[in-house]
């Protein structure tokens, strides 16, 4: 039995009943025949069963028309004809319509300006469920953990990242504080070091919102690398000039106490004293200038450059100043660089100061009227150390100098480590040249690396991230 069948039969049967009472009762006291009765039945019974058939095609219209809405809101409506109450309740489930639609409006707007609101914070932002499910970002949050934006899901106008918190932060501490937080209800804060691509310190602050509803908690992550730096570099740059600085300060004090004791009448004294001083001081004017640009840049290195610029010609830029210096050494620079090299990503001064520290050590230990090769090409694969996928700019300073020993290529870039340190002053050498190469690549989102063979030269190669849109 169909299902219009037995909605025919109950809607037509309940009308039917006092119309057979009647006849029943009539034909009881012989007032009409039994046939008459029945056929009499029969008839009212079909008669309403007709009425309720045209009827009932109009209201499995508008049923029909609501499960629809279930699926789509924008579904039409049927056209009835036969029932006025099958019409009322269809312009019903229109206002409903109606109403729904303005509802989920004003809910996905609402939805939008809060992502444009705390889009526009500069922190980080998460925010969780219970399950510590990440069911919305910011802009920065996106940024930090790298978010693929067209792979997330958006729901009502939030862009959803509808992970575990533990695929983002692994800190035992954080999640240890986000379930307490949880269980009593209340805010906590902690400290979390984030190592890729560049190692960062966040204070973060863990808000339960109460509910279980797609917003139950919100953490916040405060950037505090920039602080700890200043204090670290603080410490640091009193403990390192103060090493750095005492023989060359020494030297000086002892030289000006001697011209003005033992030494004061003696010009020839004089003449060779004051050369000393000129040079020790110079030194330290050196050590200086290179502890305030190592700070300045270790201050910076959380901040990527996003400029596009010309390698090819900072690099020849470079050459060009040092040119005098190589010509007194009686070294000879050749550049190679690719005719197709496209503009990389950084700041045109510190790369220009890379260039520089590689070309000065490749001339000063790259022995005597030796060659230095500059080569300037695309790598298709980036090194590990390096982050990100793709091609990149490869840049490679070569001598054939006497080379370094394996042992002491992992420690070149820690700042004052010299592999000799009486030749390295010698050279005029501040044992933070390569420091600052390593600070400024890794500012840049690049890598150094570096290959050396005793007795046949060393290697220095700086790999720098392309300019979008500018391979092939």
């Amino acid at each position: 039995m169909s299902p219009t069948f037995r909605r025919l039969t109950a809607w037509a049967i309940g009308p039917c009943l006092p119309a057979w009472v009647v006849l029943l009762a009539l034909a009881l006291f012989h007032r009409i025949a039994w046939n008459d009765a029945l056929i009499g039945s029969a008839l009212v019974f079909v008669v309403l069963a007709a009425f309720t058939l045209k009827r009932l095609k109009d209201f499995d219209g508008v049923i029909g028309y609501a499960e629809a809405l279930l699926v789509n809101p924008e579904a039409p409506p049927p056209e009835l004809q036969n029932s006025a109450t099958a019409a009322r309740l269809q312009r019903a489930l229109l206002a409903l319509r109606e109403l729904w639609s303005e509802r989920r409006d004003q809910a996905e707007g609402l939805a939008r300006s809060r992502q444009y609101i705390i889009d526009a914070l500069p922190d980080p932002l998460l925010l969780l469920d219970r399950r510590r499910r990440v069911r919305g970002t910011n802009a920065a949050a996106r940024e930090l953990f790298a978010f693929d934006l067209q792979a997330a899901v958006t729901q009502g106008g939030r862009i959803v990242a509808d992970r575990d918190l533990t695929s983002l932060i692994r800190d035992p501490k954080i999640l240890e504080a986000v379930d307490a937080s949880f269980a009593t209800m209340t805010t906590a804060s902690a400290q979390v070091t984030l190592p890729a691509p560049v190692e960062r310190t966040f204070r973060v602050l863990i808000v339960p919102l109460g509910g279980d509803g797609d917003t139950a908690m919100i953490i916040s992550l405060t950037d505090q690398t920039e602080m700890i730096k200043v204090e670290r570099m603080r410490a640091d740059f009193v403990a390192n000039a103060s090493h750095e600085l005492r023989t060359p300060l020494a030297a000086v004090l002892g030289f000006i106490e001697t011209l003005r004791g033992p030494a004061k009448d003696d010009p020839a004294a004089h003449v060779e004293f004051l050369e000393i001083m000129f040079k020790q001081a110079s030194r330290m004017a050196r050590l200086i200038d290179d502890l305030l640009s190592l700070s300045r840049i270790e201050l910076r290195e959380h901040t990527r450059p996003a400029e596009p610029v010309d390698v090819a010609l900072i690099m020849r830029a470079t050459v060009e100043l040092l040119q005098q210096e190589a010509a007194r050494r009686g070294n000879h620079v050749v550049i190679t660089a690719s005719p197709d090299l496209p503009r990389g990503l950084g700041d045109a001064g510190e790369l220009g100061q890379v260039f520089s520290n590689l070309l000065a050590n490749a001339l000063k230990y790259g022995g005597e009227k030796g060659r230095v090769e500059v080569s300037l090409d695309i790598a298709p694969e980036r090194p590990p150390s390096m982050p990100g996928r793709g091609p990149c700019l490869k840049v490679a300073v070569r001598d054939y100098g006497e080379g370094i020993a394996r042992e002491h290529i992992p420690r070149l870039t820690e700042r004052f480590y010299r592999v000799d340190n009486a030749r390295s002053r010698a050279l005029g050498g501040t044992g933070l040249g390569l420091a600052i190469v390593k600070h400024i690549a890794l500012r840049h989102r690049g890598a150094l690396t570096i290959e050396s063979t005793e007795g046949q030269g060393s290697t220095f190669t700086i790999w720098l991230p392309i300019a979008a849109g500018r391979v092939g």
